[in-house]
């Protein structure tokens, strides 16, 4: 389940949960829409580390993983959402986003921290960086607000 985090504004935080969803990106995207009507500059945190604390968690995360690598029609339907609305809405990112960072488990900082960048940057027009925990997220974004 998405959640959206504006208490620090403009510095905003989305954790996508175990699952990236549609309905989700969705929501997400009107979030970020949001954001970019106000005209003023601000930093995203997009948060994809939920590192299960039980085994019960583990185990759901598991299926819920499981869940979205079976649904490759979700998969696509999401990355041509978000593939489409950024095209769409460069111009403003570019103007207002300082920059998105990337939060994945520790485990996937390494493969991830070449590529995300990049693409981040080629997508949606603002600097991108991957980290390992959100406080360093946090940090990267306040030195550039």
């Amino acid at each position: 389940m998405i959640t959206i985090d504006e208490d620090k504004y403009p510095l905003v935080s989305v954790n996508f949960g175990r699952k990236t969803t549609l309905e989700g990106t969705k929501k997400y995207l009107s979030y970020f829409d949001k954001w970019l009507s106000q005209e003023q500059k601000f930093g995203l945190i997009l948060n994809q580390a939920n590192a299960p604390q039980d085994l019960a968690k583990q185990d759901s995360a598991k299926q819920d993983l499981e869940q979205i690598e079976n649904d490759p029609e979700e998969i696509e339907a999401v990355h041509q959402l978000t593939v489409h609305w950024a095209k769409e809405h460069k111009p403003q990112i570019t103007l207002f986003c300082v920059g998105i960072a990337l939060v994945v488990e520790e485990h996937e900082l390494v493969k991830r921290q070449k590529a995300a960048p990049k693409t981040i940057a080629g997508l949606f027009g603002c600097m991108g960086q991957v980290f390992a925990n959100p406080l360093a997220a946090e940090q990267w974004l306040r030195a550039l607000l």
